[in-house]
């Protein structure tokens, strides 16, 4: 039964798991809305608490279909009411501290209530143990959620914070045994998370240029903003996936959970905000490349590039994947180029970032020993 089990566990990702991620694109937007339209410490503040809400649920889902594999119809049809609480959830996002505060609220229970109900029946005993107390904890955030829609003021942003803490609770808990997270789908489901991640800086690009004459400003503009775009994706890209799988498949069970709740909870919620600032700021270049940016603009290039820089590197870290101390200090010369965008052009602070990243990679792969890019994950049973 324990091969069994194990086996099921290692599964790669369905195609349900496919069109259930197809919901995150739109999620993705809306939250980048917030910070589009506040591009002030209070909307990216607010975007942060929202993202991290919404997160904590969307990577429990990927945790569910990692414990049981959606098989069957019955798991399916549930997938897919949770994809549509799941959308009508983003469609109250940029509204969520104000008017669509309840409906964000309702959505979230809804979406725990069905999170809870599928991993207590398919997830193993073990798991359903632990999922009486976080099931019922994330219900409970949902509740204080409902509660902020009825308030304004510090008040909601105290019900929005304390979700937070019981996250916390919860991945403490659920730290001390019950899961067994499959190395393969892990690695894989979150590395096509991230794809769509990248994918909102690629729509943000095409979205600001849309409306603008096809000169030669904007074109230099579009093409360092996708190749900076693709430089970020290559950090993650470049074998970190595979080295991930092998890590993953090698640490104890035990151990496992723990591991997974730090590298793919917490450092990819950082990776992915720092990825919608990216997306914000890019949303107003394109009037101008060759121009000098607003200083909001500015900051959000630089310190989105900064942001999954860090977190990138704080994942490398935990899962012992690589070097980590030049991808920290391209974090911290990429918030210096917010000067360069503020005072120079949009255009020059890109060239400057995508310099950076590609150094990183460059020095990198320099010092890799040979064969040691894309190594062979174990097998989960070992």
């Amino acid at each position: 039964m324990r091969a069994t089990r194990t086996a099921r566990i290692a599964a790669r990702v369905s195609t349900i798991e496919l069109l259930f991620d197809l919901v995150f694109v739109f999620t993705m937007t809306r939250v980048a809305e917030i910070i589009v339209h506040h591009p002030d410490p209070t909307g990216i503040a607010q975007a942060a608490l929202v993202l991290a809400l919404v997160w904590w649920m969307y990577d429990a889902f990927a945790w569910l279909t990692n414990q049981a594999t959606p098989d069957t119809t019955g798991f399916r049809i549930a997938l897919i009411a949770a994809m549509a609480a799941f959308l009508v959830m983003s469609l109250a996002i940029p509204d969520a501290f104000g008017e669509t505060g309840v409906l964000f609220g309702v959505t979230y229970i809804v979406v725990a209530v069905i999170h809870a109900a599928l991993f207590i029946v398919l997830g193993g005993a073990a798991a359903a143990r632990r999922m009486f107390v976080v099931g019922t904890s994330n219900v409970l955030v949902g509740v204080l959620l409902v509660i902020a829609g009825f308030v304004e003021g510090p008040l909601d942003w105290v019900l929005f914070g304390l979700p937070l803490l019981a996250f916390l609770g919860s991945a403490l808990l659920s730290a001390r045994g019950g899961f067994d997270p499959g190395a393969s789908h892990m690695v894989e489901r979150h590395g096509l998370l991230m794809i769509i991640a990248f994918g909102e800086s690629i729509v943000s690009v095409g979205v600001g240029a849309t409306g603008h004459a096809i000169e030669a400003p904007l074109l230099v503009g579009t093409v360092l903003a996708v190749a900076l775009v693709a430089a970020l994706w290559w950090c993650y890209f470049d074998g970190d996936d595979s080295r991930a799988e092998a890590r993953m498949a090698s640490v104890a069970p035990e151990r496992r959970t723990g591991l997974a709740l730090v590298a793919f909870y917490v450092e990819h919620l950082v990776m992915i905000f720092g990825l919608l600032m990216l997306a914000a700021g890019l949303h107003g270049l394109f009037a101008a490349p060759f121009s000098a940016l607003e200083a909001p603009q500015a900051w959000l290039i630089g310190c989105g590039v900064a942001l999954y820089l860090a977190g990138d590197a704080a994942y490398r870290g935990t899962l012992d994947l690589g070097p980590v101390s030049t991808r920290l200090l391209a974090a911290a010369l990429a918030v210096a180029t917010a000067w360069i965008g503020s005072t120079a052009s949009g255009a020059l602070q890109l060239a400057c970032l995508l310099a950076i990243v590609a150094g990183v990679l460059v020095f990198e792969n320099a010092r890799r020993p040979r064969g040691a890019a894309h190594p062979t994950a174990p097998t989960e049973a070992s």
